[in-house]
């Protein structure tokens, strides 16, 4: 199959500052599962200005009162907040702040301060009462980088701090989807934590130590499995097996696929990304101005059997020019993928089959998904059930 591309639908400077960047950009709807919001009734992002903007995805201009100035100082962070009324989002900054606001009044509603400023990661839980934040260190070698996890329903002091198992900054913070006390961290000191936050002692807490032997620019879990992705600064891509709860179990090798800019044909990586349950690697090139997201699929050749797919690739004719894409989020529901960049821009992007689309395919796509569930556990149960058979192993999804 050859690779496809995606429709430039529209795009908008959203009247920021010249060079201005744009870091991030994510729905406010509710998510339905892990890894599927409901059809976008607003986007949001943060910028270079230290503003939060609320856009209207058809047009991706800024809703009314839908431009927040100064959310954070030096604002590095925007997060779903993952609350069951749908309402709620999060930043944080350098100035030690994680703000959660309501994108209906656009007011703050919680505060916490951090014990450290240069907040550079984030993760919330608001059903689970649960926000962690991770802190950059601004100096030359290793430093303090803690994480700080906090109760919402008691933000006056850190319920965990996790200082002594990060030396450099905090990159990425992700808790499992279906682990919910299991929290993942990444930093570029070179290393990929999994604590266990149910307690409180850090050395306990520790359940894993993954060395990806180069910074980390970004890791996470391989939802639905437990598998961990992760990818470096120098553009190196590897997959880790979480660690089995019986210690006398070894963990297969990583699957170490090194330096992918070559292979990919790309000069960076900008993160691993889904659209409903298929994972992409997204990656841009600056001199023929593209950005393609190549298929990850995993096989049942070992435990780790993770492959790409370029042949299966989407393209992003011309992207963001030479400038990096920072951030890009996929609505299934409207057929549109939208990126932003140091450009300064979003873009709405469709697939050029759109039109024909029927209305309800996400809904044919999660019950074709529960279905493949099913055979799953029917082919586990079978095995179980047969003393000859052999430990089953994740399919492809």
């Amino acid at each position: 199959m050859a690779p496809r591309s995606f429709t430039l639908a529209t795009y908008s400077n959203l009247g920021l500052p010249p060079n201005s960047y744009i870091y991030k950009i994510t729905s406010t709807s509710q998510r339905q599962d892990p890894l599927t919001y409901s059809r976008t009734d607003e986007l949001a992002v943060i910028s270079s200005d230290d503003s939060l903007r609320f856009l209207d995805p058809e047009t991706l201009n800024a809703l009314p009162n839908g431009v927040v100035k100064d959310v954070n100082e030096k604002v590095t962070c925007l997060e779903r907040v993952n609350d069951s009324s749908s309402h709620f989002v999060a930043t944080a900054g350098r100035d030690g702040l994680v703000k959660l606001r309501d994108k209906r009044s656009r007011e703050e509603v919680m505060l916490i301060q951090s014990p450290h400023k240069l907040i550079s990661s984030l993760v919330c839980d608001y059903q689970k009462n649960f926000v962690a934040a991770g802190i950059e260190n601004p100096d030359d070698g290793p430093g303090v980088s803690p994480v700080y996890v906090w109760d919402t329903r008691n933000v006056q002091r850190p319920l965990r701090e996790f200082v002594e198992s990060h030396t450099d900054t905090m990159t990425d913070l992700q808790l499992h989807p279906t682990l919910p006390t299991l929290l993942l961290s990444a930093s570029t000191d070179g290393l990929i934590n999994i604590f266990d936050t149910s307690k409180a002692d850090e050395e306990d807490a520790l359940y894993q130590v993954i060395n990806h032997r180069s910074a980390v620019a970004r890791a996470g879990f391989m939802y639905p499995t437990t598998d961990v992705y992760a990818m470096g600064t120098d553009e190196t891509l590897s997959f880790y097996a979480l660690q089995n709860q019986e210690e006398e179990k070894e963990e297969p090798a990583p699957k170490a696929f090194g330096d992918v800019r070559e292979p990919l044909g790309c000069d960076y990586l900008a993160k691993m990304h889904w659209m409903g349950g298929e994972a992409y690697i997204a990656a841009g090139k600056h001199r023929t101005r593209s950005f393609e997201l190549f298929p990850v699929q995993k096989g049942q050749v070992g435990p780790l059997d993770y492959t790409y797919n370029s042949a299966r690739s989407i393209r992003l004719p011309g992207a963001h020019g030479e400038e990096i894409v920072r951030d890009l989020f996929s609505d299934i529901h409207n057929h549109t993928t939208y990126t932003c960049g140091e450009d300064g821009f979003v873009r709405a992007w469709k697939s050029q089959s759109d039109d024909t689309m029927e209305v309800d395919e996400a809904d044919e796509l999660k019950q074709k998904s529960q279905d493949k569930k099913e055979r799953r556990k029917e082919k586990k149960d079978k095995q179980r059930g047969d003393k000859e058979g052999k430990k089953g192993r994740y399919k492809p999804y």
